[in-house]
């Protein structure tokens, strides 16, 4: 349980910042400045720090997040971004090797499958599996069928995520009907493939891995044994490693879940000791704390 396991103040975060909703959420900042070099900062990417697009091919990195990490790289024991996307994608869209400023950061992609370590330019990337490919081809299968059945369902489509491929209802004619049409098809596929299937906001994703944000949330703690960790998370996919920290809270330990939070899952206000108005909240609240670490002496 998460302190009490009581949401204490329940409401909408203010607009375009942050607000803590239990003792774990407003004692954050002070754990924080007492110690920044025992920090685990992990982050989830899509609808935390980089805003939800139509087309997640033009998914970008907020500059504010950006620029707030930036102040924060090398000072905490560990910031790394957590996400469902391959690493490929999120180097490309956080442009950690471009830009200068994100040179300690490390990336789990595929939900911990991949790793990418900036600093040492080490790289894990396993092949992708055989199911994957003959999914996304049924997938594309599916969308053309939905399509022609019922104009409602027209305009879906799929993003190739190396280790995982994704239909988005986003852009379909009718969002949430379609993606009622589709996801019982798509766990059919899945069942048939071996695969495993992950539930989002307009998105039914297949990975060949039934590996989870938990699992790499607890690789990363049992790396560097931090005194405070914080997940940062949008989406149904990000609630098993908020629950990691749930129970890291509830063991006595300085830590909390931080939620950018949408009205496409309001679900998500349940997990979170810190909510976020969306990824701008999430900006605001990494500036915050940024201020913190960087005024340690």
């Amino acid at each position: 349980m998460c302190d009490d396991g009581t949401m204490t103040d329940r409401r909408a975060p203010a607009e375009k910042s942050w607000t803590p909703l239990t003792e774990a959420g407003r004692g954050l900042l002070d754990a924080v400045a007492a110690d920044p070099g025992s920090v685990l900062l992990a982050l989830d990417f899509d609808g935390t720090l980089a805003p939800i697009v139509d087309d997640p091919a033009d998914s970008a990195m907020a500059e504010e997040s950006r620029h707030a990490m930036s102040r924060m790289d090398g000072k905490l024991a560990i910031m790394a971004i957590v996400t469902g996307r391959e690493v490929a994608a999120v180097r490309r869209m956080t442009s950690v090797d471009e830009v200068p400023g994100l040179e300690h950061l490390v990336v789990l992609g595929q939900y911990g499958v991949e790793r990418y370590d900036a600093a040492s330019g080490a790289l894990r990337d396993p092949e992708v599996p055989e199911s994957i490919r003959i999914a996304k081809g049924r997938l594309e299968q599916l969308i053309d069928e939905l399509a022609q059945h019922d104009p409602r369902d027209a305009g879906c489509r799929i993003e190739d995520k190396g280790r995982a491929v994704a239909l988005h209802t986003r852009r379909a004619a009718d969002p949430a009907h379609a993606l009622t049409t589709a996801v019982p098809r798509v766990r059919q596929i899945a069942e048939e493939l071996g695969l495993h299937c992950e539930d989002g906001r307009n998105i039914i994703e297949l990975k060949s891995a039934v590996t989870t944000k938990a699992q790499a949330l607890r690789e990363l703690i049992d790396e560097v044994t931090p005194r405070v960790v914080i997940m940062c998370g949008d989406d149904l996919g990000d609630v098993p490693a908020l629950d990691v920290i749930s129970e890291w809270i509830g063991q006595g330990h300085p830590g909390a879940r931080v939620v950018s939070y949408s009205d496409e899952q309001p679900s998500m206000a349940d997990h979170a000791d810190i909510i976020c108005d969306q990824t701008e909240g999430i900006s605001a609240f990494l500036e915050a704390l940024a201020d913190q670490v960087c005024s340690t002496k």
